[in-house]
């Protein structure tokens, strides 16, 4: 019997609307599609918005407009005679030593200064400085060496590929900086030597599980280990190196973006695979989400039992939620903001301890009910309750995530981590130490066991003298790295808080850390380092060492802080580890 055909379907009412009639209703049907997108994407972007709506609270949380106008151009002034400091003394040289007058090499002599700042000037729209060093990028900067020189992936990329790339995003936004002459010209230009230095640093990545190795050798094309103090390699490439957290984890931001604007996913796939065996870290964690060090690096194993969020962890963390932030569409991005939250709140509940009260009032001038909050570093079973400037982007990275994940509690957490790294600029100077040590209350005057509020552990530190039980008695803790390095991280931290919160207190306190800097830390030929946060002189002389993270990170933040808040939106931008914005898409 032959097969018969089906009857077709009758179409769909709309479609059986014959002639002009039919066309009007499917052009009216895409109308209401394309305004219910419209609506539905309105109602989701107002509802997930990071930064304070500035705009819409006019009374408790509008500063004085032309206060913050004046104060961003006083910082926008500092730094505008800092680079004509750098450029008279030390241009196309990696450091300015602010008090002789000479230079350093300390980043391979790709001049680090005027590379890392180069986003600062064009935050702060400043034509001539950016036009001045985009030349230079495209005439004289050349990562061709030939001498074997070992290059440090980690510092090369959050300085100098971080800024190459974000140049171009700012150049590509056009709403920082401009008119530049011959701008597409400079663009073109600046992402041509941001590839070149991603494939000189490409063999960093050349490792069983392309955890990065500590050095590459620009000659050789080759990842080596780390040399010693001579400059020496003694290992063979046939050993694993050993790593930290923050060395293979803070490289995703730069190289996601570079795969955008180059349209070559190889640098996302490095970085991916970079930081994979810490993202799906397969050994069991002492604190869940946070990752036990150091790692072996071509088996992904720990090889000891050190949990931080301090230096040689930090920024790992950091690029977790804001890796989530800029590329929501990844594929990982989910499992990036999970382990984010995972760490986070391991931290809070586990590594977040009360220091002794100070005998009077906080320096937020609360009355001391309690102690500060500080974080801990923990050593296979032994607590040390010493907390550096370092750690203190914590607070803004906590108060960054935590809004983004509307994780209130998270938020909170951070805003009053950054109380306590407000109270250690609450100093003759008013600024910072490197580190200090906290004392939580002891449950028996004899007893050597303290208690943290949360568990009895073991504490690494007693305060050793007089002078320290002092300051345990009046601040709540005691300083015991009293030098300041122009760090930015207490900073960031109020940058965060006031854009995320919208309180102007955060604000006065960048104001007040600002005058310490002027006052303190300005020497002949650029800003240099104190060696006593604590001592009305700061110590003596001004140390003669100025990194580029100043101009770059420093001075950016406290610009932005008065700046108008819509310019550099926490909605449309994420800030590398290095404080170079580069845009969400």
């Amino acid at each position: 019997m032959a097969r018969v055909a089906p009857k077709p379907r009758s179409w769909p009412w709309l479609f059986r609307i014959r002639g002009s009639y039919r066309r009007k209703y499917i052009l009216l049907a895409l109308i209401v599609v394309i305004l219910l997108r419209v609506l539905i994407n309105t109602f989701r972007s107002t509802q997930s918005k990071i930064q304070f709506q500035f705009s819409t609270h006019s009374v408790l949380h509008t500063p004085d407009p032309d206060l913050n106008i004046a104060r961003a151009e006083a910082v926008r002034a500092e730094f505008k005679w800092a680079v004509g400091k750098y450029r008279d003394a030390a241009w196309g040289k990696d450091e300015v030593l602010p008090v002789s007058g000479g230079f350093q090499t300390t980043r391979n002599g790709f001049a680090a200064t005027l590379i890392d700042s180069l986003t600062t000037a064009m935050v702060m729209n400043l034509t001539t400085e950016v036009v001045q060093a985009l030349d230079y990028v495209v005439k004289t900067l050349d990562f061709d060496k030939d001498d074997g020189t070992l290059v440090d992936p980690f510092e090369t990329t959050i300085r100098y590929l971080g800024s190459l790339v974000s140049a171009v995003d700012i150049l590509d936004a056009g709403t920082l900086v401009g008119p530049i002459p011959q701008q597409s010209r400079y663009r073109e230009s600046v992402l041509q030597k941001a590839i070149k230095l991603a494939e000189k640093l490409g063999p960093a990545f050349d490792s069983p599980l392309g955890i990065p190795w500590p050095r590459v050798n620009f000659t050789a094309h080759l990842g080596v280990h780390e040399p010693d103090s001579l400059g020496d390699i003694h290992l063979s490439r046939d050993i694993s190196p050993a790593v930290n957290p923050a060395r293979a984890g803070s490289n995703w931001l730069e190289y996601y973006r570079l795969s955008q604007q180059a349209m070559d996913p190889v640098y996302t796939h490095n970085a991916t695979r970079g930081w994979a065996s810490l993202v799906w870290n397969r050994n069991e964690e002492t604190f869940d989400g946070l990752v036990d060090s150091p790692m072996d690096s071509f088996s992904g194993f720990s090889l000891g039992h050190t949990v931080s969020l301090g230096a040689g962890h930090d920024s790992y963390y950091e690029y977790l939620i804001k890796a989530a932030q800029l590329a929501p569409r990844d594929k990982h991005a989910s499992t990036y903001s999970k382990r984010w939250e995972q760490a986070m709140t391991s931290t809070m509940e586990r590594l977040a301890f009360r220091g002794t009260p100070p005998d009077s009032y906080r320096a937020d001038g609360k009355r001391s009910d309690s102690g500060y909050l500080f974080i801990a570093q923990y050593f296979d079973g032994t607590y040390m309750n010493e907390m550096g400037h370092l750690t203190c982007y914590l607070a803004g990275n906590l108060i960054l995530g935590g809004r983004y994940l509307e994780r209130n509690d998270l938020v909170a957490f951070g805003l009053e981590v950054l109380e306590t790294c407000h109270a250690i600029y609450v100093t003759a100077t008013g600024l910072g130490p490197e580190s200090f040590v906290w004392e939580p209350p002891r449950r028996d005057p004899s007893d050597q066991v303290l208690d943290g509020g949360y568990e009895q552990v073991r504490w690494a530190i007693s305060a050793p003298g007089p002078h320290e039980h002092e300051q345990v008695r009046k601040l709540g803790f005691w300083v015991s790295d009293a030098r300041y390095f122009l760090r930015p991280e207490v900073i960031e931290g109020y940058f965060y808080a006031y854009r995320i919160t919208g309180d102007p207190k955060y604000q006065d306190w960048a104001w007040a850390a600002f005058e310490g800097l002027r006052k303190f830390c300005k020497a002949q030929y650029g800003y240099g380092e104190i060696q006593d946060v604590t001592l009305p002189d700061g110590g003596g002389p001004t140390v003669d060492s100025s990194e580029s993270f100043f101009l770059a990170e420093t001075l950016k933040y406290l610009f932005l802080i008065f700046d108008d808040p819509d310019r550099l939106s926490l909605d449309e931008w994420v800030l590398s580890t290095e404080a170079h914005p580069f845009r969400i898409e």
